[in-house]
């Protein structure tokens, strides 16, 4: 009795074990192995389909290179990171950016045009590149020391069942001169291009990647000074705060990021003394880009919030 209840539980564990290979290293295509093959292949023919694991590689100049067989994995259409594949990578990273002190690195997500963006983000690559920015801040990497982009690529490696994804963001160390500030990221260009000609005429507001503070100049705090004062006069006035997005996404989307992103400017403007009840903050989404939403340069400039003190 004792030697065939011996032979059930042995059984049952085999088939357990076979049954999570199958799921994990057939289905799922997460095994170690670079290229597997999807069953129903004959022994000895070719796969009928298989997937190469896209190796993880970038340099700082000729000074360090990385390297790493695995890469980062993502659900289809999910955000959140698995960083399994490139642990040991990121390791080196974290040390290596610790030991230099001024190093800043640019974190590129990409998505497909075929996935959803559950995320807040304005699109699925920049979600995913925020998620890898949020994993190195638990290896006690500062949030300053990266940058952040999200583009759409047609040649990313999804597993063969189509549901996850490796691969998925780009890392690249900043240019030198950029990270001295002596060659202005796109969004302080835009923030200075800005100039003050009064409360009552429209000014635009940037945002760095990632950010929710707008990008402050001395344009902006005469703006904000004057404005304050007025307001404190005329308690029946108000100033009113639009938010602007680029077309990527959905149009639900990108209406509920410019309202979040004009809701981020009234509190810092409440923050600096006007009051709360004078601030109308609305979101426009897409409707009213100002440069064509074709080209990066022409979304990042879309990407913005509107301020003016309106009689």
């Amino acid at each position: 009795m004792l030697i065939h209840k011996t032979l059930w539980v042995v059984l049952l564990l085999i088939w357990m074990g076979g049954s999570t290979y199958w799921h994990v290293c057939r289905i799922k295509q997460l095994c170690s192995d670079s290229a597997a093959s999807v069953p129903g292949g004959a022994p000895g023919s070719a796969p009928v389909s298989s997937l190469s694991v896209p190796g993880l590689q970038f340099a700082d100049g000729t000074t360090a290179a990385f390297n790493s067989p695995g890469h980062l994995a993502f659900a289809k259409s999910g955000a959140q990171v698995n960083p399994a594949g490139v642990q040991s990578l990121l390791d080196t990273l974290a040390i290596y950016l610790k030991s230099n002190p001024g190093k800043r690195l640019q974190l590129t997500g990409f998505y497909d045009s075929t996935e959803q963006n559950p995320s807040t983000e304005a699109n699925l690559g920049l979600a995913r590149a925020n998620s890898v920015r949020a994993y190195l801040s638990t290896l006690e990497l500062p949030d300053t020391l990266f940058t952040l982009e999200g583009a759409m690529r047609s040649d990313l490696s999804f597993t063969p069942a189509g549901d996850s994804l490796y691969g998925g963001v780009q890392f690249a160390f900043l240019d030198e001169v950029l990270v001295k500030g002596k060659k202005p990221v796109a969004e302080e260009e835009l923030a200075k291009a800005e100039k003050f000609a009064s409360i009552f005429e429209p000014m635009a507001l940037y945002f760095n990647t990632g950010k929710t503070a707008y990008i402050k100049t001395a344009e902006t705090d005469e703006f904000l000074q004057k404005t304050k004062a007025y307001l404190k006069e005329h308690p029946d006035q108000k100033l009113v705060v639009t938010g602007h997005s680029d077309n990527v996404g959905s149009d639900a989307l990108n209406l509920l990021l410019s309202k979040k992103r004009a809701a981020a400017v009234k509190m810092q403007f409440v923050n600096e003394g006007i009051a709360a009840n004078q601030v109308v903050v609305e979101g426009k989404g897409e409707t009213q880009p100002i440069a064509s939403n074709e080209s990066e340069a022409g979304r990042r400039t879309n990407r913005r919030a509107a301020i003016v003190v309106k009689k």
